[in-house]
């Protein structure tokens, strides 16, 4: 399992956070998805023999999100 952290700017309320959350958790080898409004995260867990971090990447672009690697 891998996880991930992804700073996303364009998500914005909790309505985007349970739709991407929900949408996310439905994709092939997702374990896990946590959104920080407040910090503008997402935190993704992976299984890395099912997925990878470009797709995770590729599926929130879909979405209209922008994702960067997370601010410490």
């Amino acid at each position: 399992m891998r996880k991930v952290s992804l700073h996303v700017e364009t998500l914005a309320c909790e309505a985007d956070e349970e739709y991407v959350v929900e949408e996310i958790l439905a994709q092939d080898g997702v374990l896990a998805a946590e959104v920080d409004l407040e910090r503008e995260q997402i935190e993704v867990a992976y299984d890395e023999q099912v997925t990878n971090r470009a797709s995770v990447e590729q599926f929130l672009r879909f979405f209209g999100l922008v994702p960067k690697v997370a601010r410490s």
